[in-house]
């Protein structure tokens, strides 16, 4: 997956809010800019200060599975690449199985390729097994592709693991959030995999307002 920040507010603006409650002036200096929002909005916990800064992030190469956790997180704004618009792009690929067979817990299954030419559309997880039904789902779709299914029926037999792209917008307060359930060892492994991609492409001077959840060394 690769993930690319788009936009982001500056600092500034959140100490401007803090100003607003306490009839304070907005500092100049960036590093006052940053102790106050910490003092503030992470050690006082008047969180509310850090919703005036958002960022907008390109997500790009998460499966459709991941899409779904991470839809659940609603204070953001999200817009998905449309399935019923692009999945004609798997009109022009050949086929992605191998015509083998072997049998499998007692019935016999044809055997998918090594992947590298499905990876472009669906995220792989590295169990063989797994890899090699969600391959052969994918060449279920592009056969429904060929044969001439409409975007909008065929994409009811696509894979959870067929890979989305979208733009998202969230503030730091629901990054806050985000950042600490899905970097958990208990969440969805790709998620896991998100979580970080976000956290790395976020500005540097940004990240200490999440020093409570990421540490010097992210594993």
């Amino acid at each position: 997956m690769i993930v690319k920040l788009l936009h982001h507010t500056p600092l500034e603006v959140a100490d401007i809010a803090i100003c607003k409650c306490y009839g304070n002036e907005p500092h100049s200096d960036s590093e006052k800019v940053k102790a106050r929002i910490n003092r503030v909005a992470n050690v006082s916990k008047h969180s509310s200060v850090v919703e005036h800064i958002s960022y907008s992030l390109d997500i790009d190469g998460i499966s459709r599975s991941c899409l779904i956790e991470l839809s659940r997180h609603r204070i953001a704004s999200y817009t998905v690449k449309s399935s019923r618009y692009t999945l004609q792009e798997l009109k022009k690929e050949q086929t992605f199985d191998i015509v083998k067979y072997k049998s499998y817990y007692g019935r016999w299954i044809r055997i998918a390729n090594d992947g590298v030419k499905a990876s472009k559309y669906i995220v792989l997880t590295g169990d063989k097994d797994v890899d090699n039904m969600s391959i052969l789902a994918l060449e279920n779709v592009r056969r429904m592709i060929q044969e001439g299914k409409t975007n909008d029926i065929a994409k009811y037999c696509m894979p959870e693991c067929f890979k989305t792209s979208l733009v998202m917008t969230i503030n730091a307060r629901s990054l806050q959030n985000f950042l600490e359930l899905r970097s958990s060892k208990h969440a969805l492994w790709e998620i896991q995999l998100l979580a970080k991609a976000m956290y790395e492409a976020i500005p540097d001077e940004h990240k200490f307002l999440y020093d409570n959840i990421f540490k010097e060394d992210i594993k």
